[in-house]
C-alpha cells in the first residue's frame, strides 16, 4: 500500500494554513480531509475542497485524487461569507 502526502491549503484563512497529511493512497479523499480539517479545529461537513484551478474535488480515493494534484485548496464558507 502506496503513501501519498497531501497539502491542504486553507485559503479562506488570512494566514493561509497549510496542512500536511500522509496517508494510504486507498483511503477515501474525505477521509483525509477530516484528519486536515481536525487538524484545524474546523468543522468538516462545511468546507469544500478543489484543485489549484478551482476545479471542485467531489470524491474517490486520496490516490486518484493525487493523481491530478497533492495539493488542495481549501475553503470554509463560514469565513468567505
Amino acid at each position: 500500500m502506496a503513501v501519498v502526502t497531501l497539502r491542504f491549503i486553507f485559503i479562506s484563512e488570512p494566514d493561509k494554513p497549510v496542512v500536511t497529511v500522509k496517508v494510504p493512497d486507498s483511503m477515501l479523499f474525505q477521509e483525509a480531509l477530516v484528519i486536515a480539517a481536525k487538524q484545524q479545529n474546523k468543522d468538516p461537513t462545511i468546507l469544500s475542497a478543489t484543485y489549484p484551478a478551482g476545479t471542485p474535488i467531489t470524491g474517490g480515493t486520496v490516490g486518484e485524487v493525487a493523481e491530478k494534484n497533492t495539493v488542495i485548496h481549501v475553503i470554509d464558507p463560514s469565513v468567505v461569507g
